[in-house]
């Protein structure tokens, strides 16, 4: 039996070296990341997502979610508020008032300054103001219903044969002017009740004037598919 001489000796040394090597290089590692601080640790972290986040990933783009009004119960500022302040300049002005009223926040205007006598067309001088409610309006996710109401005394022209008439004419055209602003059409409802939802008694002029008026009601709270009815079964 004859011994191992020369060079083939000492080979399995190279093997022994190498591994020696990588422990080595392990323990400085871990010692590495023991010692980083916080902040380096996050850097590191957010470098390695980088490297191991698909492409398809990076390019998704990512969902815009209004934080003031998806949900009215946890925390984030309540619907009414935020609609509030974002229409105060006009509630300040009197140009229209807003309410509360059961599960709707409701904004009230005057159909007087909206349209001329009798009329249906709203006046070219409002077309900014419905602008800028169509913008408060528009990003907030939920079921719209937009009510025309008139005062008692009748009406009957070449047009109009009713206040039913008028009541859902200017409902309707209020529809189409937040429409051509922006807001999704299958969110809104045009609902017309003529005479028969008074805020007074129509005893005088001035609460005759008062019942003459075009309502926005925004349902509050977050639904995931706001404009679609649970419908009746009959």
């Amino acid at each position: 039996m004859s011994n191992q001489s020369g060079p083939d000796r000492h080979r399995w040394l190279i093997s022994y070296a190498d591994y020696m090597t990588l422990l080595c290089a392990f323990f400085i590692m871990l010692y590495s990341v023991k010692s980083l601080n916080e902040e380096q640790y996050q850097a590191v972290q957010e470098a390695l997502e980088g490297i191991f986040t698909t492409p398809s990933q990076q390019l998704l783009p990512q969902p815009e979610v209004s934080t003031t009004i998806l949900d009215h119960n946890n925390g984030v500022m309540p619907l009414y508020e935020t609609v509030k302040q974002q229409l105060q300049v006009f509630i300040d002005s009197k140009d229209l008032t807003l309410d509360q009223e059961g599960e709707w926040v409701k904004i009230r205007l005057k159909t007087d300054t909206l349209f001329p006598a009798g009329g249906w067309e709203i006046n070219d001088e409002m077309m900014d103001m419905i602008e800028q409610l169509a913008l408060v309006v528009r990003p907030i996710p939920n079921e719209i219903n937009i009510e025309g109401h008139t005062d008692d005394v009748p009406i009957s022209t070449r047009n109009i044969v009713s206040n039913w008439d008028l009541s859902a004419l200017r409902a309707v055209a209020m529809v189409r002017a937040f429409e051509l602003f922006g807001v999704a059409p299958q969110r809104m409802a045009a609902i017309g009740f003529s005479y028969h939802k008074p805020l007074f008694a129509n005893d005088s002029n001035e609460h005759r004037l008062a019942n003459r008026r075009v309502e926005i009601l925004i349902k509050q709270g977050s639904l995931n598919q706001p404009w679609a009815r649970e419908e009746t079964v009959k």
